[in-house]
């Protein structure tokens, strides 16, 4: 008699749709809590909560169109290195210009146009996106220092404070959100790349060219890359070489934090970089806020990444289902 296998509960509700869905939520909450007791309430007041939006927005768009290139299973590092780059570039093109139209197309079109390039390098090359990235991040980051060098470029100041209080930056992360949720939910898109992530060779026996996708998931991630440029602008009035040093390694971790799988697969969310920039923000606040010295703080997060990707080392099964 063939005896029935035993499913271990517990397992089995860690590797639910619907724990991956409310895991990154809940971890969210859970954060806000402790870190608004620790810190007598000031972590969650008013003024406190602002500031905590308007560090998250920036790493929330750029990691909502890397969750495209995620969700096919690879992993960009130089989607950092990419927007400040762009945000050097635009802010100089505003400055020769003085025309917002003209920024605004520059930094979208360099956006895509490097992120392009490192999608086009690897399937030529056959190298794996990440080490084409790694090239790539090094490349920008020596490019913007030679551009620069030690100074800085800045917006007039009369420009950012309108695009400021005319609620410029979440108008345009609203609208690229709402485009990525629709692509990645509800078109072959962000289907065919789940399923990339799935598995990579059932895909392309059913005829769906990983090549072809992974240039779509780049375009988009460029878009998102030009678009946080833009808010890094105007969120801070100039950019340097010094400007959001740690961007590579919060959208990596936002990605984590808000779900998604380094495999990508059927359980990847496109929401999952705004949940996970803001719960980078909320620990990096809360941290400070509860006189953490910043070096602990990075050893933290660098504590906290490698755990989570250790946690998501067993690829996801089974082939992506349909969104509901």
């Amino acid at each position: 008699m063939n005896e029935k296998k035993q499913v271990n509960p517990i397992k089995k509700i860690l590797e639910s749709r619907l724990f991956s869905q409310i895991m990154p939520v809940g971890l969210l909450l859970l954060l806000v809590l402790v870190f608004g007791i620790i810190t007598g309430g000031r972590l969650v007041s008013p003024a406190s909560l602002k500031i905590i939006i308007l560090q998250a927005i920036v790493v929330a768009t750029v990691a909502t169109g890397g969750a495209f290139i995620f969700a096919s299973g690879n992993v960009s590092l130089s989607l950092g290195a990419t927007t400040i780059l762009t945000a050097t570039i635009a802010a100089l093109a505003y400055n020769a210009t003085g025309s917002l139209l003209v920024m605004i197309i520059v930094a979208i079109l360099l956006g895509v146009i490097l992120m392009t390039a490192s999608a086009l390098l690897s399937t030529a090359l056959g190298v794996r996106v990440m080490y084409v990235t790694i090239v790539m991040m090094t490349m920008f980051s020596a490019l913007q220092q030679a551009i620069l060098g030690g100074s800085t470029v800045a917006l007039p100041y009369d420009l950012v404070q309108t695009l400021t209080n005319n609620g410029f930056m979440y108008i345009a992360f609203g609208i690229f959100f709402i485009v990525c949720v629709i692509l990645f939910h509800f078109t072959d898109i962000g289907r065919s790349l789940r399923f990339i992530g799935t598995n990579n060779t059932c895909a392309e026996q059913t005829g769906i060219s990983k090549a072809k996708y992974l240039l779509i998931a780049f375009i988009i991630a460029g878009v998102g890359c030009g678009i946080g440029a833009l808010l890094a602008l105007v969120r801070g009035g100039s950019i340097g070489t010094s400007t959001l040093p740690s961007l590579n390694m919060d959208c990596m971790l936002a990605l984590v934090l808000g779900g998604m799988s380094i495999f990508g697969g059927s359980k990847s969310y496109v929401y999952s970089g705004v949940v996970g920039a803001i719960t980078v923000v909320v620990l990096n606040q809360g941290l400070l806020m509860a006189g953490v010295d910043s070096t602990i703080i990075q050893a933290i997060r660098g504590i906290a990444f490698l755990a989570l990707v250790a946690a998501s080392q067993v690829r996801p099964k089974g082939l992506p289902a349909p969104e509901g």
